[in-house]
């Protein structure tokens, strides 16, 4: 327990590295819908546990994170459900859940007096649950408004697939906020667009600010230290 809680934006990462690598190279292998619920929902469960330690936050994230595990696997039990409210209601409160996780990882990093390995794990965490965020809107945006998104063979076969396009939409949001821009997916909407500005845009400012802060908390540990050899008097 103790080395949890020394190293638990590590267990998140672990978490986060499955789902971003582990999946991509199973799905081609497996059952891909299932392998993908069994991913997810373990991230899930991971920044629960791990991120939020206090009562009243995890009963926030608990709200927010429960209705999202449940549209993950309330399809396998009852397959019949209308599936536009079942996937909004399952983007909406998945995007406001990494939203929120994001936002406590950010308040235990500003906490923190000095830089830890830890810290930059939750701080690379961070990054990738914002790509997360946008994934679960840009699907918000393609179900409201199929077509809101071109893009490839694969993409074009796959879109209406619901764990497919989930994926395919998080690989166009770390594209995004990178600001690689492959092309072989583009939006074509108003909305999709301007969701693709706001990300690329934060992508950006997140990297700027919490690289100078976790550098500013370096520097200032590094002038406050006594200098070598001083017996501290």
């Amino acid at each position: 327990m103790e080395w949890l809680l020394h190293h638990k934006f590590l267990v998140l990462l672990i978490a986060l590295a499955v789902l971003m690598v582990v999946y991509p190279v199973l799905r081609d292998y497996y059952d891909a819908r299932i392998v993908f619920d069994v991913v997810i929902t373990g991230v899930f469960l991971a920044a629960s546990y791990v991120v939020f330690t206090k009562g009243h936050h995890r009963l926030l994230a608990l709200l927010l994170g429960i209705p999202t595990v449940v549209g993950v696997w309330v399809g396998y039990v009852l397959p019949g459900l209308p599936r536009f409210p079942l996937g909004v209601g399952f983007h909406l409160f998945g995007a406001l859940f990494f939203a929120y996780t994001v936002a406590m990882i950010l308040r235990s990093i500003d906490s923190e007096r000095t830089i830890s390995a830890d810290s930059i794990y939750g701080a690379f965490c961070g990054y990738i649950l914002v790509g997360l965020a946008f994934g679960h809107l840009y699907n918000i945006v393609e179900l409201a408004n199929p077509g809101s998104f071109r893009g490839d063979v694969d993409f074009t076969t796959h879109v209406q697939i619901d764990h497919h396009r989930q994926f395919l939409l998080t690989y166009y949001s770390f594209i995004t906020m990178t600001t690689v821009g492959y092309g072989d997916i583009v939006p074509t909407s108003g909305a999709a667009r301007g969701l693709a500005i706001v990300e690329a845009i934060l992508g950006q400012f997140y990297i700027a600010v919490l690289l100078a802060e976790l550098i500013g908390k370096r520097v200032a540990h590094a002038l406050s230290a006594p200098p070598s050899g001083s017996n501290g008097t």
